[in-house]
C-alpha cells in the first residue's frame, strides 16, 4: 500500500455493506410475508416461495439502480 492512501473507509459509503444486506432481509421477508399471507387467505401454497423469490428479485433491481452506477 502506498503511503497516499487512506486504509479507513470513507464516512459516506462507510455503512453501505450493513445497508445493503438489511435491503436483502427486508425485501425477502417482507414478500415473503405478503405471499404467506395470501396463501393463508386463499388456501394455496405456492404464492409463499413466489414471494421470496420475488423479494430477492427485486431488490437486487432496487440495488443495482442505487449502488450499481458508481464509479
Amino acid at each position: 500500500m502506498s503511503e497516499h492512501e487512506d486504509p479507513k473507509p470513507s464516512p459516506g459509503n462507510a455503512g453501505d455493506g450493513w445497508r445493503v444486506l438489511s435491503y436483502l432481509i427486508g425485501g425477502v421477508a417482507l414478500y415473503g410475508a405478503i405471499g404467506f399471507g395470501l396463501d393463508r387467505l386463499l388456501g394455496t401454497q405456492f404464492l409463499l416461495p413466489v414471494g421470496i423469490v420475488l423479494g430477492a428479485g427485486l431488490t437486487v433491481l432496487l440495488l443495482h439502480f442505487r449502488y450499481g452506477s458508481r464509479s
